[in-house]
């Protein structure tokens, strides 16, 4: 046989030895059973397109819970972070604490209960927990990445500096007061803090006193032309680049569940715009115009329903993401997702899930307090 000959012949050998070694891995690792256009980035991040709705849970029943909207479904993925942690929960063994807050900084999602609970750094595209710290006697409200491995954590007794990969605790601050602190958001090169004795302004590299606004007892939300907003709860505050600040009264003012509960303050990315709720009315100031506070921009027509926890801007679809239940009782088992487009108020998705509230059934009681994006 000569070398013209033998060339079909080896392609042949070569193509029937590819079927053989092809089918006996189908048999072993099952990796090419996988259906067909299924993109092997969505297997190993299954939470990466669409945001998470972090749940209180209901105290001393069970522990809160991480639940997940995908973008354009008609269903939201319950209890996903104990899917992804089989025997894990995000509380202590007595369930005597609540899921309140939580933040995305690096590709992590941070966790932080109140009343003695842990704070868990989770990978957020596939929820598996990585770490957490529990401290005997603890009272968190919120988190915020400040520098690579170095975040910040308010707390009933003022702000702690914590080592994000072992979200252990390092410091107290001294430069402002030990009392109950909440919110927090870091702007350019200052941290923004919300304190029961007024709002304090950091620098964001040394944590020292810059400013204080003894008024402002509810904040806080960043607009695109660099404002960081704030309100007094019948006067909305703007503070600009320079620190200084301006006010507009609210016809229907800002409320509150304290510091311990997310604000209830949003803005967009899109316009120079901010977002807050009372009741089943939004409110939608585009600033420097009044009048777009003379009504409300949306107006949730479901009823009964009560807004629970806070209103959240989507920035990756120009959206307001509206957690809601239909009361207390055996009707929280009936929980909504309403998702509008901020831009011109409609609605674009309501999600309905849980049960139908004839009964108390703690199984489907999640309390969703606060939507988390990317």
């Amino acid at each position: 046989m000569n070398r013209y000959m033998k060339r079909p012949l080896q392609k042949l050998l070569l193509l029937l030895t590819l079927g053989i070694l092809l089918q006996a891995c189908s048999k072993d690792d099952g990796y090419f059973r996988e259906r067909p256009g299924t993109d092997p980035g969505e297997k190993a991040a299954p939470y990466s397109n669409g945001f998470f709705v972090i749940t209180e849970g209901s105290y001393g029943q069970t522990a809160g819970t991480i639940n997940f909207y995908a973008y354009g479904a008609d269903t939201i993925v319950t209890r996903a972070y104990e899917k992804a942690n089989p025997g894990k929960v995000t509380a202590n063994p007595s369930l005597a604490n609540t899921l309140q807050f939580a933040s995305l900084y690096n590709q992590k999602l941070y966790l932080v209960s109140k009343m003695n609970g842990p704070m868990l750094r989770l990978d957020a595209r596939t929820l598996k927990e990585e770490a957490r710290y529990n401290q005997e006697s603890s009272n968190w409200r919120s988190l915020i990445g400040i520098k690579e491995n170095q975040g910040l954590v308010s707390a009933a007794d003022g702000v702690y500096a914590i080592d994000l990969k072992t979200l252990g605790v390092e410091y107290k601050l001294t430069s402002v007061s030990a009392v109950n602190t909440g919110d927090m958001l870091k702007e350019g090169n200052y941290v923004y803090l919300l304190q029961s004795n007024g709002a304090k302004i950091i620098d964001a590299s040394n944590y020292s006193f810059v400013k204080g606004f003894a008024n402002i007892n509810r904040g806080f939300a960043r607009t695109p032309n660099g404002k960081v907003w704030a309100a007094t709860g019948s006067r909305l505050i703007a503070i600009d680049k320079n620190l200084d600040t301006a006010g507009i009264a609210l016809p229907v003012s800002i409320g509150s569940f304290g510091l311990d509960a997310p604000t209830r303050i949003t803005a967009s990315t899109k316009e120079n715009a901010v977002f807050y709720h009372s009741g089943s009315a939004i409110y939608k100031y585009a600033e420097g115009h009044a009048a777009s506070l003379n009504q409300p921009f949306i107006t949730i027509s479901e009823s009964p329903f009560m807004v629970y926890g806070a209103v959240r801007y989507d920035r990756n679809k120009d959206y307001l993401v509206v957690n809601g239940i239909k009361g207390y009782g055996g009707l929280a088992g009936i929980n909504f997702l309403l998702i509008y487009n901020a831009s011109t108020g409609a609605l674009v998705k309501k999600v309905t899930y849980g049960n139908d509230g004839s009964v108390v059934d703690f199984n489907h009681i999640y309390f969703p307090e606060l939507a988390v994006f990317y």
